[in-house]
């Protein structure tokens, strides 16, 4: 273009003499005509390319968005059945004429730990009206934890939940498979913190000897008996409730609604644990008194491997320092006291060690217990009962689950602070005094007693998997 306007004006340059003036300003504005042409479609050519440009990223970050909304999705079929694989047909997840189409399929695969998997997701993006080659297409992979949860921090039986003295249960959602009791100046939840509470009202027939159809439904007394000093924040669901308390007890706090009306609690199923699965796989046996890991003597410092059995009762205090490698079978008692810890191996990640005890568990003293550095504890449970098949039960009901929800199998007290810990008395009765901190409560009752605030933090294991995602990467694989 330069060229040809030098060589315009060139020969205008040769014969401009002979030219009227008028002429030559016509030229020049021919000239810059052309000149301003020229720029004009430069500009537009910079435009259109800028517009395309901007036109395909609106179409990437559309194709990322459709694969992250596959994980997303996936991640929710996958809480509702672990068996979910993915999906192998497309899912239309937009389609529009700004957008175009945008689906997603994805993928998912156990992992060789056996305790997460990894999910592929492929986004698809289409041009309007075209569904068969797709114009964009990105892929994210992400890896998913799966952990035990039913979403409560405090769960009960039908033995119910009781609480005396100035007990408060504060930062957890609360399951009552049966009635609630509060005495003295009791609470549950606080008013800028409340909680969600469901009562079943399951624990009818009452009496000594209620039977084999114990527990059903109680329909004709309240679940929830209240002293006027006491207090339940947040939101209520407690199936046949129709009362506040005497003192108007039961409110919502900043952000509850307080108790609902003709509210049905719904169906729940307290943490399931696997007994002789954990027993089949004991590689290493010994006594409870055992030196090799039990402190009897200086020094203090002892390590139980996994799949460790203990025959026996177990004591550990004194000034006794337990590092645990994975699950421990105890067939007596448990007692941790004095001035013992218990801390959970880093190796374990987020692998909670569970110690099963056939007898009683009682923690008390000063002692501590320290969950590993990806914040994991330690879960104990105790499967005394009374009935017969003890301590050997798979199913306990009726008069049998009635006296057994009577007997106290776990009782942990002192300034407890135990985060992360869970404590299942899986038959029977937990106690927790004092305050402090705890992972979970779960028992067929679950009475806190003390002058303290019990601040739960962990959610329970219903036999059921919540998947959470642990890591996130963009995926150029097939």
């Amino acid at each position: 273009m330069t060229n040809i306007i030098k060589e315009f004006y060139g020969s205008i340059n040769q014969s401009k003499k002979g030219l009227p003036e008028d002429g030559y300003f016509l030229v020049s504005a021919i000239v810059m005509s052309l000149f301003l042409t020229a720029i004009g479609l430069t500009i537009g050519g910079l435009i259109s390319q800028q517009y395309q440009h901007t036109v395909r990223q609106a179409y990437v970050q559309n194709a990322e968005l459709v694969a992250e909304a596959g994980i997303e999705q996936s991640v929710y079929e996958l809480n509702s059945n672990n068996s979910f694989a993915g999906y192998t047909s497309p899912q239309q997840f937009f389609n529009n004429s700004t957008q175009g189409l945008g689906s997603f399929t994805s993928t998912i695969t156990t992992n060789a730990d056996g305790t997460s998997k990894t999910i592929i997701s492929k986004g698809n993006i289409y041009h309007l009206g075209n569904t068969t080659t797709p114009y964009l297409t990105s892929k994210v992979r992400v890896t998913v934890v799966g952990t035990g949860s039913s979403g409560y921090s405090v769960f009960s039986g039908p033995g119910g939940l009781i609480l005396s003295g100035s007990a408060n249960v504060t930062n957890s959602n609360v399951y009552v498979g049966g009635t609630i009791s509060l005495s003295g100046a009791s609470k549950i939840g606080t008013y800028s913190n409340p909680i969600t509470l469901n009562v079943a009202n399951d624990a009818c027939p009452t009496g000594a000897n209620p039977g084999s159809s114990y527990p059903q439904v109680c329909t004709s007394t309240q679940p929830i008996s209240m002293a006027y000093s006491t207090n339940i924040y947040g939101t209520v669901c407690a199936t046949g409730q129709t009362s506040t308390g005497p003192n108007n007890n039961i409110q919502g706090g900043s952000g509850g609604s307080g108790l609902q009306a003709g509210c049905t609690a719904p169906s729940a199923s307290p943490p399931s644990y696997n007994r002789q699965a954990q027993i089949s796989a004991v590689t290493t046996t010994a006594s409870g008194t055992s030196n090799t890991y039990v402190c009897n003597s200086y020094p203090f410092n002892r390590t139980w491997p996994g799949n460790l059995e203990l025959t026996g009762n177990v004591d550990i205090g004194g000034s006794c320092n337990v590092t645990m490698n994975g699950n421990a079978y105890i067939t007596g008692n448990l007692t941790i006291g004095g001035a013992s810890k218990i801390t959970v191996s880093n190796t374990l990640g987020t692998t909670r060690p569970v110690v099963i005890v056939d007898g009683t568990i009682t923690v008390g003293g000063s002692a501590v217990m320290i969950a590993n550095s990806s914040g994991t504890g330690i879960e104990f449970i105790s499967f005394k009962s009374t009935a017969a098949c003890n301590p050997n039960c798979t199913t306990v009901t009726g008069t049998d689950l009635y006296n057994s929800q009577n007997l106290n199998t776990i009782s942990v007290g002192g300034a407890v602070n135990l985060p992360g810990m869970i404590f299942d008395a899986y038959w029977s009765e937990v106690t927790l005094a004092g305050s402090g901190k705890l992972g979970a409560a779960a028992g067929q009752t679950v009475n806190l007693s003390g002058a303290g605030t019990i601040i739960f933090g962990t959610t329970l294991s219903s036999g059921s998997e919540t998947w959470t995602i642990t890591s996130y990467q963009p995926y150029y694989g097939p």
